[in-house]
């Protein structure tokens, strides 16, 4: 069965990358909680998916001129702050596994470093639309999974994801049409086996193209609603994601 990925959480219910966030994709029953990291003006490293504050906060300023202490300081959303990778390790430990889309400067090796610190490395995929995140991480931690993020302009993803030393290709296309057929074709998903790539989609919360999704061999769905994943899998047993 593939992994149920809460998409910066259950960031359709509570305020996107937040802890209240990846408690609440928990207790929705998902496999891997994404989310997406900067470092602060001090090189902590933050979660937050902009390099500005303003869209999810209540504060102004870029990510990397901002103290720890600083971003701290802003509301987040229902009161919530913005939390440090660490912070999101101890709360997901045990229970499920992080999705890290490397964001900001400087990310693979302080993301890396606190990873091999906690002993959470198999725990763990990195992931960028970046290839030069991606090659730097796995320079720095070869066994690391990594995944690379391409969107409908890439002409081929089979390739990009390989030049990058890639584990995964990670589809971001949920906006393209309304039946994958037309995407996710059965030519595509051969040639990302026969390369020895594995396949995550990003993201999706329409009914109807979760139901059109039956059977399709992949390993990973991202959703804002992950419980809507969740319910598709219970409905059908094994039987609706068998690969």
């Amino acid at each position: 069965m593939p992994w149920i990925i809460a998409h910066r959480g259950a960031s359709d219910d509570e305020p996107e990358n937040t802890l209240r966030a990846f408690r609440r994709a928990i207790e929705l029953g998902a496999d891997m909680v994404e989310l997406d990291v900067h470092l602060s003006r001090d090189g902590h490293v933050v979660v937050i998916h902009d390099d500005d504050v303003a869209r999810t906060t209540d504060g102004t300023g870029e990510v990397s001129s901002l103290t720890l202490g600083e971003l701290r300081r802003l509301n987040a959303g229902k009161g919530e702050r913005i939390p440090t990778l660490q912070e999101a390790i101890d709360l997901v430990r045990g229970q499920c596994r992080l999705y890290v889309e490397l964001k900001g400067e400087g990310t693979p090796e302080a993301v890396i470093q606190i990873l091999r610190a906690n002993r959470f490395e198999a725990q763990a995929i990195l992931g960028s639309f970046r290839k030069s995140m991606i090659l730097e991480a796995k320079a720095r931690l070869s066994m690391i999974p990594t995944s690379l993020l391409v969107g409908p302009g890439v002409e081929d993803p089979v390739t990009e994801a390989q030049g990058a030393g890639a584990s995964y290709v990670h589809l971001c296309w949920e906006r393209r049409s309304n039946n994958p057929a037309e995407f996710l074709t059965a030519d595509l998903l051969t040639r990302i086996r026969s390369r020895g790539l594995r396949v995550i989609l990003w993201h999706e919360e329409r009914t109807h193209v979760i139901e059109a999704l039956r059977g399709v061999d992949v390993d990973g769905v991202c959703s804002n609603r992950p419980e809507l994943l969740l319910a598709l899998k219970q409905s059908d047993g094994t039987s609706a994601w068998n690969r």
